[in-house]
């Protein structure tokens, strides 16, 4: 027997695995209130190791399903500022002390400058912090923990 296209199905909106996304949804909540961003990555690694923990095989944990994970919870993405990077204060006296150093480092080591090399081109960042988190909707600022050294090079 055809049903009526018009008509729709019935489904259930309570996810299959309650227990599961509630637990998900308080680690995600205890994190953002330590101030470390979480992503939607983070939150599928969780989910699939809490799957696991759970002997819960048939659990896909795609991207499709976080989105709507985030939905159904209240949760919702959020993206921080940046802040332009700014010179310190003591920028060329900072250099002058740097060249000194290596020029003394070479009379000590005897090297020559062909021997050099020059890596100003390639800054190397100690520390990048997540631009893009999860928390509950309605919040009105989002604080982030980093080391301090976002802009250390």
């Amino acid at each position: 027997m055809k049903t009526d296209k018009s008509e729709k199905t019935l489904r259930s909106s309570a996810p299959k695995r309650a227990k599961l996304e509630e637990y998900n949804k308080n680690w995600i909540i205890d994190h953002r209130k330590s101030g470390i961003a979480v992503s939607t990555k983070m939150i599928l690694i969780e989910e699939r190791r809490l799957a696991i923990g759970m002997s819960i095989t048939d659990f896909a944990g795609t991207t499709l399903w976080c989105g709507r994970f985030i939905i159904r919870n209240g949760l919702c993405m959020r993206t921080k500022t940046t802040v332009a990077q700014k010179l310190p204060r003591e920028y060329e006296r900072k250099i002058i002390a740097f060249h000194k150093y290596v020029i003394n480092m070479r009379k000590k080591l005897c090297f020559e400058t062909r021997q050099l090399g020059n890596m100003d081109e390639v800054p190397l960042t100690l520390d990048v912090p997540s631009n893009k988190t999860v928390d509950v909707k309605g919040a009105k600022t989002i604080m982030i923990k980093t080391s301090g050294n976002e802009k250390t090079r």
